[in-house]
C-alpha cells in the first residue's frame, strides 16, 4: 500500500480459484475525496465522492488525454454522470452513498491471478448477489463494530478514516437476486454493442454504473450503483 493514500481492495471468491472483479477503494492522504473503481479499470473510468461535492462517476482525465478521447458533441469531454449523494448528519445519521453488486455467476475463471492484499468474500448460493456498500458515519462519531452488524447481519470489509473526521466503511451481504435486476443484466448480456466504426463488439467485461433514489430520505438525493457483468460468450477469457 503507498503511503500516500488509504486502500481497500475487495472481491468475491479466492485468489487461487474462480473470482469476481476485484474492486478498489482509496482516499489520498490528507483528504476527504473517496475514489471507486475496479482494480484494473481504475485507469479509464472510477467514481469520485468529492467533498463537498459533486459525486460523479466518469472516464478518468489521464484515459482522455493518452486515448486522444473525443466525446460526442454536446456531450462532458469526459462523459461524466454527477449526483446528489446522501451525507451523513450530526448525531448518528449514516449515509450510503454508494453500492457495488456482484451476481453469483460473476465469479469465474479468470485468466489473470490476483495477488497483493485483498479481502476475499465467500460466493454466494446461485440465484444470490454480494452487495458491498459503501457506508458513511458523521464526523467524531464513536462507532462500535461497523454500519448494520446488528440491524442487517452486514459483515466488514474494511474501513478509511477521512480528513474532515467522517469515517467510510465498506461492508457486504448476500442478497438474493431481484426480478428487476435480473431482468436487466438478461438484457446486458444480450445486447448488441458497436465500436465508434460500428463494428460489433465482443467484449467481455461490462462494469454497469446506475442510479437509485435514495429511499431513507424524501431530499432528491441518490445512491450510486456499480453492477459486474459479463457477456456469456466469452466469460472464460475475461
Amino acid at each position: 500500500m503507498r503511503d500516500d493514500q488509504q486502500v481497500l481492495r475487495f472481491a468475491v471468491g479466492s485468489a487461487g480459484g474462480p473470482r469476481s472483479r476485484t474492486w478498489r477503494l482509496w482516499v489520498p492522504k490528507g483528504k476527504s475525496d473517496v475514489y471507486i473503481s475496479g482494480r484494473t479499470l481504475g485507469n479509464s473510468v472510477k467514481v469520485s465522492l468529492h467533498e463537498p461535492g459533486p459525486a460523479r462517476f466518469a472516464l478518468t482525465s489521464e484515459w482522455v488525454r493518452r486515448r486522444s478521447f473525443r466525446a460526442p458533441e454536446g456531450r462532458d469531454r469526459r462523459l461524466a454522470k454527477e449526483w446528489d449523494r446522501p451525507r451523513p448528519r450530526q448525531p448518528r445519521q449514516v449515509a450510503r452513498p454508494f453500492t457495488i453488486i456482484v451476481p453469483f455467476d460473476e465469479v469465474i475463471s479468470r485468466e489473470r491471478s490476483e495477488s497483493g492484499e485483498v479481502v476475499w468474500i465467500t460466493s454466494p448460493a446461485e440465484g444470490a448477489c454480494i452487495h458491498f456498500d459503501v457506508v458513511y458515519t458523521p464526523a467524531h462519531v464513536v462507532v462500535t463494530g461497523h454500519p448494520g452488524a446488528r440491524s442487517m447481519g452486514t459483515k466488514l470489509v474494511g474501513d478509511v478514516q477521512l480528513a474532515n473526521g467522517e469515517r467510510v466503511f465498506v461492508t457486504w451481504i448476500a442478497r438474493p437476486m431481484t426480478d428487476a435486476l435480473r431482468r436487466n443484466i438478461t438484457i446486458l448480456k444480450r445486447a448488441r454493442f458497436l465500436d465508434g466504426d460500428g463494428q460489433p463488439l465482443e467484449a467481455g467485461g461490462m462494469l454497469c454504473f446506475g442510479l437509485e433514489q435514495n429511499q431513507d430520505a424524501n431530499d432528491g438525493t441518490y445512491i450510486g450503483v456499480f453492477v459486474d457483468v459479463t457477456r456469456q460468450s466469452i466469460r472464460q477469457t475475461t
